[in-house]
C-alpha cells in the first residue's frame, strides 16, 4: 500500500527581509495546510523583526541551527554557511517527514541533502537563480552586506565547487517548479533541468467591491501619515536596484500637469531612503511624496484599494509580485515593458507597458489615466478579473498538489 503524502518539510533560505520570495512560501505554507498537510518550514537565518514583522510569527518558522545574536556582524552568512555545512546531520530530524520542497538556495541544496540520505522525494522551488553565483547586472546588496560577503567568498575560492552542487541540488529533485515564464528563461538556460514546471506567485483578491471605492476624493490616514487622493504607489524594499529615484522623477513629471497628484511611498527605511527625500526635494516636490515608513500587511492592502494607479520602476524584476497584488486590489499599473510584468500585466486592458527606460512616457501615460477616470476605471477592473482568474494562490496550491500526487 502507498503511503499518502501528509507531512512535508519546506526549506527555505531565510526570513530577513520582506520580499516576494518570502510571500510565496508563507502562502505555500498556509495554502498546504489548508488542506490538512502537516507542514513545518525550515531556515538557515530568521529574524521576525526584519520579515512580515506583524504575521510571520503565525506561521511558526523554525530555525536548522540556533541564530546567533544581533551584534555578530555577518551573522546571517555565517548562519547559511553552517546550516550547508551540517546539512548531513539534520537528517535524523526529519525522518518522519514524507516530502521535501526546497525553496531557493541553500534551501534546494539541503532539501536534496536530506532527501536522498532518507530515500524521500523532494522538489525545488526557485523564484530565481541563485544570485550570489549569477548575480544581475549591477547586483547591489549594500542593505544585506552578508550576501555581498558570500558572493565575494564563494566566487574568489569555491566557485566551481559550490556551482556544481548548487546544478545538482536544483536539477534532481523529482521536478523543479519556477516563478513565472520570464525568470524560467534564464533559469532553464543556467541550469538545464530535464523537467520544470510554471509555478507563478499569486495574490490575495481583494473584495470585488473595492472597484467602487472613489480613488480621487478622501484621506487615508497610514502611521502619523495624512494620505490625501489621488495617489500613485510604489511598493518594495528600498534597494537602489529598484529605483525608487526613477518613480520620483515620474512624478515629477506628472504634478507638472496634474498637481493634485501625491506619490506613497511605503516601507522600512534604508540608507537609499534619505536619497530619495533629498530627490524629491530637489524637483520641488518634497511635500507630495510620502514615505510612510514600516507598515502592517492591513495597511499594505488599503494602500493598494485606495491607489488611482500602482507605478512599477523596478527594471531587472524576476516577477514583481507587488504589481500582482495592486492588480488583485482593482488597481492599474504601469510599468516598464520588461522583466517580470511583462508575464503579469496585459498593456491596454490591465495597465501599460513602457518603453524601457521612457520617464517621459510613463509619466504621461500615468496622467492619462488620471485624466480618464472612466477608464482608469475599466482597466482597474480587468486587472481585478485578471488576477481572480490567472494568478490566484488556490492554483499555486494545485499546481504543487499535483506533483505529490504523482509522486506517489
Amino acid at each position: 500500500m502507498v503511503k499518502k503524502i501528509s507531512k512535508i518539510a519546506i526549506f527555505h533560505c531565510g526570513f530577513i527581509y520582506t520580499g516576494g520570495g518570502e510571500r510565496i512560501v508563507l502562502e505555500e505554507i498556509s495554502g498546504l495546510r489548508k488542506r490538512g498537510y502537516q507542514v513545518e518550514c525550515f531556515v538557515p537565518t530568521y529574524d521576525p523583526k526584519l520579515s512580515y514583522p506583524d504575521i510571520i510569527k503565525k506561521y511558526r518558522i523554525k530555525t536548522l541551527l540556533p541564530q546567533l545574536p544581533r551584534f555578530i556582524p555577518l551573522r546571517f552568512a555565517i548562519q547559511l554557511v553552517l546550516s550547508c555545512l551540517f546539512a548531513p546531520f539534520f537528517v535524523y530530524r526529519f525522518r518522519d517527514f514524507d516530502f521535501f520542497i526546497g525553496a531557493n538556495q541553500p534551501g534546494a541544496y539541503i532539501a536534496w541533502v536530506v532527501a536522498r540520505l532518507l530515500g524521500k522525494p523532494y522538489v525545488v522551488y526557485l523564484s530565481q537563480p541563485n544570485r550570489v553565483l549569477y548575480p544581475r547586472d549591477h547586483e547591489d546588496w549594500q542593505n544585506v552586506r552578508d550576501y555581498y560577503f558570500l558572493f565575494r567568498f564563494i566566487n574568489k575560492w569555491f566557485r566551481n565547487f559550490v556551482v556544481n552542487l548548487d546544478k545538482r541540488s536544483i536539477t534532481s529533485g523529482s521536478n523543479l517548479f519556477i516563478n513565472g515564464s520570464f525568470v524560467a528563461k534564464e533559469i532553464v538556460r543556467i541550469y538545464e533541468p530535464k523537467k520544470w514546471t510554471d509555478c507563478m506567485g499569486g495574490a490575495n483578491l481583494a473584495p470585488k467591491s473595492v472597484l467602487n471605492n472613489d480613488r480621487y476624493k478622501g484621506k487615508l490616514r497610514i502611521n502619523e501619515c495624512e494620505i490625501g487622493k489621488p495617489y500613485i504607489l510604489y511598493t518594495s524594499r528600498h534597494e537602489p536596484w529598484k529605483k525608487f529615484d526613477w518613480a520620483v522623477e515620474v512624478a515629477s513629471k506628472v504634478i507638472e500637469n496634474y498637481p493634485d497628484l501625491r506619490l506613497v511611498i511605503p516601507g522600512t527605511e534604508t540608507n537609499v531612503t534619505p536619497k530619495l527625500k533629498d530627490l524629491a526635494k530637489g524637483f520641488g516636490i518634497k511635500d507630495k511624496v510620502i514615505f510612510t515608513g514600516p507598515i502592517k500587511q492591513k495597511q499594505l492592502w488599503e494602500l493598494y484599494r485606495n491607489a488611482a494607479v500602482y507605478i512599477f520602476t523596478s527594471p531587472k524584476e524576476d516577477l514583481g509580485i507587488v504589481v500582482q497584488e495592486a492588480q488583485a486590489a482593482g488597481t492599474p499599473v504601469v510599468a516598464w515593458n520588461s522583466g517580470g510584468p511583462t508575464v503579469t500585466v496585459v498593456s491596454g486592458e490591465t495597465g501599460y507597458l513602457i518603453d524601457p527606460y521612457s520617464l517621459k512616457e510613463m509619466a504621461e501615460k500615468i496622467v492619462y489615466l488620471l485624466k480618464n477616470p472612466a477608464l482608469r476605471r475599466t482597466l482597474g477592473r480587468n486587472a481585478w478579473e485578471h488576477i481572480a482568474k490567472n494568478y490566484s494562490w488556490e492554483r499555486h496550491i494545485d499546481i504543487l498538489e499535483k506533483e505529490f500526487k504523482k509522486t506517489l
